[in-house]
């Protein structure tokens, strides 16, 4: 007779006990497990372990995150970190939450429930256990103090080294000594380690070798003061809790993880798991101090396509859940290094990322104007597509840049003009005036930067021999090239539409393929456009180099021009003034937003801006008699005499020009015009005048007479003296 099995009485494993007492399933030994143990009937067929790579499990369907609250809206500031006693960052209860336990088989990664059991899906032992304890010496040096947590494959330890005084180290095990695929991570960790050098990567000073067939080898790591990014943030809310980010501060710790993630790739390396919890502060510095990356437990070779990746659930790229080992790349880093400054911007910790979108469902965010940049950044860094991200850290960090001094310029005024490695210096000063329907596209698109030569391509010396030629000799010129390039049809193209023959521009680049993902050609497209007065054409193919490079001011001053030729004026608004903060060189873009401005909001505000150009360019004559006619055209306000009192203090600080009689006598107008008893302005001077109404008569009588006796024209010269006639005060004499 058969005896009848009993069920196996380890935790969660499903399978029965033979009459050796092991387990028929999984053929571990079972000896009974503890009280309160659950027991499962066997099922009736034994599920197989999957040669399929499976990860976490994934959150909900995909759609558009709508937030209960908006974090972005009231971010804050890390402050400076301090260094910290590192006993404070040993856990009292080292216990893995339950929604971070998985099956710690690669090949698995099923969500587990309890403390330690058998994953019901491989079969596998798991145990999130601490494997040491206070202390415990390992190495016969390192004394250990507590648990700090536990990363991707192994758990954290602060020890001392009693061999160097006492020194704090951070020693890092492989979490579950069993799997075989997770030893080879944590091998790996330590290859990679050791032969790391950059000050923005945790460094290595010793490895541990297993004591026993139960034992895990170790990493001794320096230990890092400061705390990690989740860390900082979780105490910095107004009420003591957790908050999004200030934009700024994120953007400039992306900066230091794209130096790291540069140093890593070009060693052959990629991280694959950064998140806050794996960014950890310097203290003893600025609150824009350096900081360091540590656990590189799911660090792997680039061209590792067999090894299972690891990662972190709503931090990794679709692609490395999808393909598994062939999934991880440069681009797949990079995808990280987008979801972690969304973590720390749009959201008050990382366990609320996984709901926020991604790629283009970002810009569906009402996040606000000045963080449109920004928005078009995290976009293109976490596209579903891979081919749509950045292709390198250095790529995406000089962008990281230029967003970075948008946003601050649009937060505290102060511009910060740089000179781009991508464009051609340019004036961009075309448009300079006031009127919405006098706008030159050829004026314009010749004004505008051109995007520079690309190095590699064949006949980029053949271009930089062009020296200076008439639109017709350049096409000329440009039809001896030796090789017909990408470049040289681009050259061509400009050349043409300076030419006045559009019409032939356009059909040069039919020929390039329309899924091309080349932004020079997305330029020229919207060049041509332009110049066709096509602005919704023009405003999509600018956008598109606009959110592909969301750093370079010379891509938002296009899409401001384009949406301006649409009829767009509130868009094109917010992109002028954003280009204009941060550049005032770029006086274009001053004279735009008061289009644009005078077309929304009325001449006050246009006029406002047009002030604000800095009397050392060469445009601030111009712009201040824009804003001089502006006013006079205005109407009464109640401020119109205000804005002229500023207007006069400008015209006064200019040097000589030739309008400046005219500009003044369009600023007396108005001063006349207006309530001169108001007690507010007695103690005012307008061009040096009182502001009584005989005394600016007689001003304004003179700077007519003046410019009367300066015009050619004899009709003008009538008006003139007539204007002055009707002015001037009455008298008995």
């Amino acid at each position: 007779m058969t005896p009848t099995s009993r069920s196996c009485a380890e935790r969660n494993c499903p399978g029965a006990v033979d009459q050796d007492g092991f387990c028929r399933l999984w053929g571990h030994p079972c000896g009974g497990g503890p009280p309160g143990a659950d027991s499962t009937p066997p099922s009736a067929v034994a599920p197989q372990p999957s040669s399929r790579v499976h990860r976490p499990v994934p959150g909900p369907p995909r759609e558009l995150w709508r937030p209960r609250a908006r974090p972005w809206e009231s971010p804050a500031f890390i402050p400076s970190a301090r260094a910290r006693d590192p006993l404070e960052a040993v856990l009292s209860q080292a216990v893995v939450p339950e929604h971070s336990r998985y099956c710690p088989q690669t090949t698995c990664r099923r969500r587990v429930p309890r403390v330690s059991g058998y994953c019901p899906n491989c079969g596998s032992r798991y145990s999130f256990t601490p494997p040491l304890a206070k202390g415990d010496v390992r190495a016969g040096r390192y004394r250990i103090e507590g648990c700090l947590g536990h990363g991707g494959v192994g758990w954290v330890f602060l020890a001392r080294d009693e061999d160097m005084d006492g020194s704090w180290r951070v020693l890092k095990g492989q979490r579950n000594p069993e799997d075989r695929e997770a030893a080879a991570a944590f091998v790996g960790e330590r290859q990679a380690l050791i032969a790391l050098n950059h000050p923005r990567i945790v460094t290595i000073t010793h490895a541990l070798r297993p004591e026993s067939d139960s034992d895990v080898g170790y990493l001794v790591m320096e230990y890092v003061n400061g705390g990690t990014l989740e860390d900082a943030r979780r105490t910095i809310g107004p009420d003591g809790g957790p908050s999004a980010v200030d934009v700024p501060q994120a953007l400039g710790y992306g900066v230091q993880i794209l130096d790291a993630f540069e140093y890593l790739h070009d060693q052959g390396w990629l991280y694959c798991d950064l998140k806050p919890e794996n960014v950890m502060l310097i203290g003893g510095y600025g609150p824009d101090g350096p900081l360091k990356l540590v656990d590189f437990g799911a660090a792997r070779r680039i061209d590792n396509t067999v090894s299972p990746p690891w990662g972190t659930a709503g931090f990794e790229a679709p692609e490395v859940q999808r393909l598994g080992p062939a999934g991880p790349s440069v681009r797949s880093d990079i995808y990280t290094v987008g979801r972690t400054l969304a973590a720390l911007t749009l959201a008050v910790s990382s366990a609320d990322l996984r709901p926020l979108p991604v790629g283009q469902d970002l810009l569906r965010l009402p996040l606000p104007a000045p963080l449109d940049p920004f928005a078009r950044l995290l976009a293109r860094a976490t596209a579903v597509e891979p081919e749509e991200r950045f292709g390198s850290a250095a790529e995406m960090r000089e962008q990281v840049r230029g967003v970075r001094r948008q946003v601050r310029s649009a937060a505290d005024g102060i511009p910060r003009p740089t000179r781009s490695t991508l464009f051609s210096p340019a004036a961009c000063a075309f448009a300079l005036h006031a009127d919405v329907d006098a706008l030159d596209v050829v004026e314009i698109v010749l004004g505008l930067p051109m995007p520079l030569v690309d190095g590699n391509d064949p006949a980029a010396g053949f271009l930089a021999s062009l020296g200076p030629a008439t639109p017709a000799e350049l096409i000329a010129l440009l039809g001896t090239a030796p090789e017909h390039t990408a470049e040289v049809t681009y050259r061509m193209v400009r050349a043409y539409l300076a030419a006045g023959r559009a019409d032939e521009a356009g059909p040069l680049l039919a020929a390039f393929p329309d899924d091309l993902r080349d932004w020079s050609l997305w330029w020229h497209r919207g060049l041509v456009a332009l110049v066709g007065r096509h602005g919704a054409t023009a405003r999509d193919w600018f956008g598109r180099v606009y959110g592909w490079l969301p750093g370079e001011v010379s891509a938002r001053l296009a899409y401001a021009v384009a949406c301006e030729i649409a009829g767009d004026h509130p868009t094109a608004a917010a992109h002028y003034r954003g280009v204009w903060e941060t550049d005032q060189g770029v006086v274009a873009a001053a004279f735009g937003l008061a289009r644009c401005l005078f077309v929304t909001e009325g001449p006050r505000p246009a006029t406002a801006v047009l002030l604000t150009v800095p009397e050392s360019s060469r445009a601030s004559t111009v712009a201040a008699t824009c804003a001089v006619r502006m006013l006079l055209e205005a109407p009464e306000d109640g401020h119109r005499l205000d804005a002229a009192l500023d207007a006069a203090a400008v015209v006064e600080k200019l040097p000589p020009f030739a309008e400046r009689d005219l500009v003044e006598a369009h600023i007396l107008r108005i001063a006349l015009g207006s309530d001169l008893a108001d007690g507010r302005y007695a103690d005012r001077r307008l061009f040096g005048h009182r502001l009584d109404p005989d005394t600016l008569r007689r001003a304004f009588e003179r700077t007519c007479r003046s410019l009367a006796g300066r015009t050619g024209d004899r009709r003008e010269r009538i008006a003139l003296v007539d204007l002055a006639n009707a002015h001037r005060p009455v008298t008995w004499w």
